[in-house]
């Protein structure tokens, strides 16, 4: 029988798991010493984590029939978990004490098991540290089938990551009746869902950027003001709440015959900016040149400069020479005017092409993928996340890096922990981690989310992306949502008042504009 509530005492041991069953959660002071590691999975060793993260539950990936886990600090009593099977699954409210009341400090996991002779084997011990910093409370992912076209059913999610909660911002069916919507990249203002943006795309609805802004939610037709026809894709919330930086891209799947067989060719791409309370939507020549690919936008923490990534018009057959430059932008937010354009990180000198910058809270580091060609870096197994000192001018990739995609990645709003979306576990699916990132500028090893069945990962069929930490939950709820994106009544037609750069677009590829059944 499983304990359901926790047993405490002032200078005792906490014990909870199986009582009845012959697994008792008592550590066996008499196990022999394996003189290894245990093999856990997740792999939750030599890790900095939140003070408020929820249970790191796991499994054991040793032969035993019982298995008994002691998690102990500097201060407060031991707490000490068994489980049959390998699996540990530990109780959420001590493990918030013992975490609250050892911040800063180590936390450290001692593993046994008991094998079929009903013999004791102890592992080394596990060290890991809590920060003293918390992570930001919620983060805000898309949830998908890893399948091109086919999907019928995908959609936004919200995470508690100080328990085990999940619920839906908004899911395509529950707007699209023909079963043909996408949703796509969501962003929020400072990491506050009081405004947000995510940009659909339907048969039945259109392609609206819809707009949370402090409880009113409007749909904003970008491909009607006369900068583009194209819809928007990526949006970037300015620090004042009061603009959005957003993309328009010509994009289109590819296949490849050897290795990862997916792509996506940017036919063409231009930046602008909508600006709320004018319903306005302007732009510079510098970051809409028919003659390049300008695409990602990213504002700096102070709202004074635009980050973006920018290639070359190069034809189709020749993708993998299509490299994108890290550039900024100077953007005076009081007078709507723009600055000439700084390059940042040359593709020419690296060799390699840029996406996804994101400027720390302090303003120092842009955080930034690097792969081999194009702007889809989750397709790209050579995807690597890189870090520009701004105060030095120096360029390091991080040692988080793993040998598959590390890409959609995000900052917390205190600076010192890092989300991102990894396929460091077989390639195949990606998956939220998070870093902690400490004052020296040293991203430290990642761990995923947790979950509430330590094996949750081993059958999972769906891949994340666009993780977003928030502090608060997305304040209208999927209905609500739905109600208006299906209603025209709440459609803003802005008018481009900007400057657009004159002569020809991009060289034809050949290739249809993306629009498949499950988006993009």
């Amino acid at each position: 029988m499983m304990l359901r509530g926790p047993i405490a005492a002032t200078g005792m041991v906490v014990l909870l798991g199986l009582t009845l069953t012959g697994c008792r959660p008592e550590w066996p002071d008499s196990a022999t010493d394996a003189g290894r590691p245990p093999k856990l999975y997740p792999d939750y060793s030599g890790i900095v984590i939140p003070p408020n993260i929820a249970p790191l539950n796991f499994s054991v990936h040793e032969p035993a029939g019982c298995v008994v886990a002691r998690f102990s600090g500097q201060q407060g009593a031991p707490l000490v978990v068994s489980g049959r099977r390998g699996a540990i699954r530990i109780p959420p409210r001590p493990w918030r004490e013992l975490l609250e009341q050892n911040r800063g400090n180590k936390l450290l996991v001692d593993i046994a098991v008991r094998d079929a002779g009903r013999i004791w084997h102890r592992f080394q011990t596990v060290t890991n540290r809590i920060a003293a910093e918390p992570v930001d409370r919620y983060v805000v992912y898309r949830l998908l089938p890893p399948i091109d076209h086919l999907w019928r059913k995908m959609g936004i999610y919200q995470r508690d990551l100080e328990t085990f909660h999940e619920q839906a911002v908004l899911e395509n069916q529950s707007f699209s009746y023909d079963r043909n919507g996408c949703l796509n990249c969501h962003s929020f203002s400072a990491n506050r869902t009081g405004r947000m943006s995510l940009q659909i795309r339907s048969k039945s609805f259109g392609k609206p950027m819809v707009v949370i802004r402090d409880g009113t939610i409007t749909r904003v037709d970008t491909t009607t003001s006369g900068f583009s026809k194209m819809a928007a894709a990526y949006h970037a919330w300015h620090p004042d709440g009061q603009r959005i930086a957003f993309s328009v891209n010509k994009v289109s799947p590819f296949e490849h015959t050897v290795g990862e067989h997916r792509d996506v060719w940017d036919n063409d791409s231009d930046l602008a900016v909508y600006l709320l309370d004018k319903d306005e939507i302007t732009a510079t020549p510098a970051i809409a040149d028919p003659a390049r690919r300008e695409t990602w936008p990213s504002w700096s923490a102070d709202g004074k400069s635009l980050y973006f990534c920018s290639a070359a018009q190069i034809p189709f057959e020749r993708f993998y020479d299509v490299k994108y430059d890290l550039m900024r932008i100077p953007y005076d937010p009081s007078t709507g005017e723009w600055g000439r354009p700084e390059m940042l990180v040359s593709s020419t000198h690296s060799g390699l092409s840029a996406a996804q910058p994101r400027e720390s809270p302090d303003g120092r580091w842009v955080l930034f993928s690097l792969s081999p060609h194009g702007n889809f870096p989750i397709y790209q197994p050579g995807s690597d996340l890189y870090l520009l000192d701004r105060t030095t001018g120096t360029l390091r990739s991080l040692d988080i890096n793993s040998e598959w995609s590390d890409s959609w990645h995000c900052w917390s709003r205190n600076g010192r922990w890092i989300v991102f979306a990894s396929k460091r576990d077989g390639g195949v699916l990606a998956k939220p981690y998070f870093s902690y990132f400490d004052t020296h500028g040293v991203a430290h090893k990642p761990f995923v989310m947790p979950q509430e069945d330590p094996a949750f990962y081993e059958s999972l069929a769906l891949t994340y992306n666009v993780p977003e930490l928030v502090a608060e939950e997305v304040p209208v709820s999927p209905a609500r949502l739905g109600r208006a994106i299906c209603s025209t009544n709440t459609t803003l037609h802005p008018a481009f008042t900007g400057q657009k750069g004159e002569g020809k677009g991009a060289p034809e590829s050949g290739l249809e504009e993306w629009q498949p059944a499950g988006g993009r």
